[in-house]
């Protein structure tokens, strides 16, 4: 699916729409935020203050003499004795007017003793004597019962510690969660004094839960969405009348500008106002008919540079056009290799003018050029008479491509004879390897090239048909890539070790062009002829020789059967070399 866009009038619309909508959101975030932490603070004061005004309300003998039975080692009926004594009963009732002296407000009211290190004990508790009547009537609901004497972990809330520390009544600055209770509520701690010695004897705290505050949040967020809404439900009218106030010129010039990408420069803007989009139309129209006058020229020059430089040579360099390239830009990896060149060129161009040359090469080039095209390959350079050209894909396409340019030659021969003309042959190397391809040369002058030893050897193969006189040669590597090699006419020739390689080269022939009843006595005297060549280079020459001359006597017209009937009979003549190894050195290009 495309991406989804938007014309100037609906980006306009949906901009005006959208500032309104972030400004009344940030408003009416603001507006929350400074209602929450006012109610915050305003609970917090309340908190504070019922706490101060709590603890007169606390009989101070009774409690002292409830902290003065907290002791560790009490046992469970100890802690029973003291829940029923008269102290505790009066403590936990004071502390349930506390609770009960802000409605719902207070959830919990309860009285600690601070005993260091993080610790605290309970002395009173306003729920404690209702929770375990309930407990012990066996009714459910009952979640946690604070019993006398029992120890918490006051090291998680250090503003307890700190109202300790400090001797003065501090409220938390945030609500938390009670996982046990499921509400989230704010504490207020507020120590009091033993008057004797001025040490803090115990703590009263009182829990506040947040529901008056949610309430109030509750309405404020419901009466700002419906304000939002009603903002913009009129942002949106008056955006869309704004946008298409704004967008009227723009979208004419859009619509001529669309055909311009179409290269239709015929079009013309007719806005007629002397505002900025007036100008721009104005403009527009100048600039069009420059581009109108330019266009035609800039095709036709690309034209020609897209005939200069290949265009896979450009895709493989991952250039979109020849203006990208750069010099030094290049590439490494896999690719065939073809050579081609015409047979006794030189002796048919000395019977030929310079035009005559020129129109006989390029009439050859114009048939066996798209027979590379068509098998996924492309003409990297000619050469005079000669071809280079690279297969990216599977060597397959090269040697399907050098069958069907001896197929054009084979074609284009009928009309030179028709014409009087000499026919002409071609002969081909085909070899794989490792190639960067990329550009060389200096800032003001530089070309496309390919630099490998594969491109070497693949140039030598395709000088060794002249002297195998077959039509195409191809490497052992070539063969070994091969997807289809049982489809082809191919034979080993030799292993040779041509100019500038120190290792010799294993080398085939692809005869599939040979006239049919060639074709057919090459088949069927390979074996034989191959069994011949292992023999030659295993030095058993004299049954090599018998081999050769066998097939001689079935195909006489074969040269390569000739070619080692002469081998052997002049190292059996003269000998072999001591580092003679079957290879043959060829030092002609």
């Amino acid at each position: 699916m495309g991406r989804l866009t938007f014309g100037f009038k609906a980006r306009a619309v949906l901009a005006f729409f959208l500032f309104n909508f972030a400004v009344s959101i940030a408003l009416s975030v603001t507006a929350y935020r400074v209602l929450y932490s006012n109610m915050f603070e305003e609970i917090r004061g309340r908190a504070k203050a019922v706490a101060e005004l709590g603890s007169y309300l606390l009989d101070r003998p009774a409690l002292e003499r409830l902290v003065r039975m907290m002791s560790p080692g009490l046992t469970g009926k100890q802690v029973g004795e003291a829940e029923q004594s008269a102290d505790f009963k009066l403590i936990s009732g004071q502390l349930n007017k506390i609770r009960d002296s802000q409605g719902g407000l207070i959830r919990y009211a309860y009285i600690l003793r601070p005993l260091g290190n993080g610790r605290a004990g309970y002395v009173a508790d306003a729920d404690t004597l209702s929770d375990l009547k309930k407990a012990s009537g066996g009714q459910a609901g009952i979640r946690e019962i604070s019993r006398f004497n029992s120890v918490v972990d006051t090291s998680r809330y250090p503003v307890f510690s700190r109202a300790v520390g400090e001797k003065r009544v501090e409220v938390e600055r945030h609500f938390y969660y009670d996982d046990v209770f499921k509400v989230r509520s704010v504490s207020a701690y507020l120590p009091i004094l033993d008057e004797t010695t001025n040490t803090v004897l115990a703590v009263l705290c009182l829990d506040i839960v947040d529901r008056n505050v949610r309430e109030a949040l509750t309405e404020s967020r419901n009466s700002s969405m419906i304000i939002i809404g009603v903002s913009l439900f009129f942002s949106l009218i008056i955006s869309v009348i704004l946008g298409n106030i704004f967008s009227k010129g723009i979208r004419a010039l859009d619509n001529v500008v669309k055909r311009y990408a179409e290269r239709d420069f015929s079009a013309r803007c007719n806005i007629k106002s002397g505002d900025e989009i007036g100008r721009l139309a104005f403009s527009l129209n100048t600039m069009a008919q420059t581009i109108q006058d330019y266009a035609g020229r800039l095709e036709s020059l690309l034209s020609a540079y897209s005939r200069f430089v290949p265009k896979k040579f450009l895709q493989f360099l991952k250039k979109e056009s020849i203006v990208d390239v750069q010099l030094g830009d290049q590439i490494q990896r896999e690719m065939t290799i073809l050579f081609a060149d015409i047979r006794s060129f030189t002796e048919l161009s000395e019977s030929m003018t310079p035009r005559e040359n020129f129109n006989f090469i390029n009439n050859y080039l114009r048939r066996v050029g798209p027979t590379i095209r068509h098998h996924s390959g492309f003409i990297d350079k000619y050469i005079g008479d000669g071809i280079m050209a690279l297969f990216p894909g599977e060597p397959d396409d090269a040697v399907m491509a050098s069958i069907d340019m001896l197929k054009a030659v084979e074609e284009y021969n009928k009309h030179r004879r028709s014409a009087g003309y000499q026919p002409i042959r071609i002969g081909v190397g085909i070899h794989c390897g490792l190639l960067m391809l990329g550009t060389i040369g200096e800032d003001e002058r530089m070309d496309g090239s390919v630099i490998s030893d594969a491109v070497n050897l693949c140039s030598r193969l395709e000088g060794l048909t002249k002297i195998y006189k077959v039509s195409i040669i191809t490497s052992r590597e070539t063969l070994d890539k091969l997807r289809g090699r049982d489809k082809y006419h191919i034979r080993f020739l030799d292993n040779v070790q041509v100019k500038g390689k120190k290792v010799a080269a294993s080398i085939y022939e692809i005869y599939d062009m040979d006239p049919p009843e060639v074709v057919e006595k090459k088949d069927q005297t390979r074996a034989r002829l191959e069994g011949g060549i292992r023999l030659y280079f295993e030095r058993r020459l004299t049954e090599a020789l018998e081999v050769f001359v066998s097939v001689q006597q079935e195909h006489p017209e074969d040269t390569l059967v000739q070619m080692y009937i002469e081998r052997c009979r002049r190292y059996i003549e003269q000998g072999l070399p001591e580092e003679w190894n079957g290879s043959e050195a060829v030092m002609t290009k």
